[in-house]
C-alpha cells in the first residue's frame, strides 16, 4: 500500500459483497448467514448464494471484512452485483422488505469503510442507493461489439451502455458522479469513434480498460487526453450520508 500511495495514486479494490460463492469457507461454515430460498445467478462457474445481512453474525461480517480492507489502506471500492442484496428471500429479520434490507447492507459498508473513503456502486438499484455511494455505473457494460447478442439491451454491448447512459445523465452530479463504463478504443473496438464521443460527452467518472501497447496511435492520443481532461475537470457527486 505505501508504495501505491507514493507513487500519488489510491488503492482500490473490486469485491462483490452481497455474493456467496459455494466454494467459500463462509458458505461451508455459516450457512445460517445465507438467504433463504434465493439465488443471485450464475458466475464464476457456480450458482451464487446471497449474503443476509439481516443476520446479526452476517452484519457482523461484513462490517469486519470492510474495516480490515480500510485499515490495510484501501480507500476506493467498487462493489458489484450489488442487486443481491434486494433479492427476495427468507432474511432473519422478516420485518425489513428486500430493499430495505439492501439499504441496511448498503449502510453497513459505507460506515466501515469511513466518509473519506471513495465508493462506487456497480449492478446495483438505483434510487435505493442514492445518499450512500459517491459514484454509480448507470448502463450495462459495453464490449467491443456495437450490437447487443439477440438485440437484449439487458446485455453487454456499446450500444447497451450508451442508450442507457444517456437516459440516465441526468443523475449526474445530483445523485452521485455517473460511471458510464470504461473507455475502450482499441482498433478492434467496433465505432471507437462514436463509443469515446459518448465517454467524452457523458461520463463522469472515467477510466481506461485497454491494454495500453494494443492501442494504435489513435487510440492512444484518445485515451491520453480523456484521461487529462478527466483530471483536470473532475465532476462532483452529491454527498452522501454522513460526509
Amino acid at each position: 500500500m505505501a508504495d501505491i500511495r507514493q507513487s500519488g495514486r489510491r488503492a482500490g479494490i473490486w469485491v462483490a459483497p452481497f455474493l456467496v460463492s459455494p466454494r467459500s469457507h463462509t458458505y461451508r461454515r455459516y450457512p445460517e448467514w445465507l438467504l433463504g430460498r434465493a439465488t443471485a445467478g450464475w458466475n464464476w462457474q457456480a450458482e451464487q448464494a446471497v449474503l443476509d445481512v439481516t443476520h446479526p453474525g452476517a452484519e457482523d461480517h461484513l462490517r469486519t471484512v470492510f474495516t480490515t480492507l480500510r485499515g490495510l489502506g484501501i480507500d476506493y471500492f467498487k462493489l458489484d452485483f450489488l442487486y443481491a442484496g434486494a433479492i427476495p428471500g427468507d432474511r432473519a429479520d422478516h420485518n425489513l422488505s428486500p430493499l430495505m434490507a439492501y439499504r441496511h447492507g448498503l449502510q453497513v459498508i459505507r460506515q466501515a469503510i469511513g466518509p473519506d473513503s471513495y465508493l462506487l456502486g456497480c449492478g446495483a438499484p438505483i434510487l435505493p442507493s442514492v445518499g450512500l455511494v459517491d459514484a454509480m455505473r448507470v448502463s450495462p457494460d459495453t464490449g467491443p461489439h456495437y450490437e447487443p447478442p439477440a438485440g437484449d439491451l439487458s446485455m453487454p454491448s456499446q450500444r447497451s451502455a450508451t442508450v442507457t447512459g444517456r437516459a440516465r445523465a441526468w443523475q449526474n452530479g445530483l445523485f452521485w458522479v455517473n460511471d458510464p463504463d470504461c473507455l475502450i478504443v482499441g482498433p478492434q473496438v467496433e465505432r471507437r469513434e462514436q463509443w469515446a464521443a459518448h465517454i467524452a460527452g457523458y461520463g463522469g467518472l472515467l477510466c481506461s480498460s485497454d491494454r495500453l501497447s494494443s492501442l494504435d496511435a489513435w487510440g492512444r492520443e484518445v485515451t491520453r487526453r480523456l484521461l487529462a481532461e478527466a483530471a483536470r475537470h473532475p465532476r462532483q457527486a452529491a454527498q452522501p450520508e454522513g460526509r
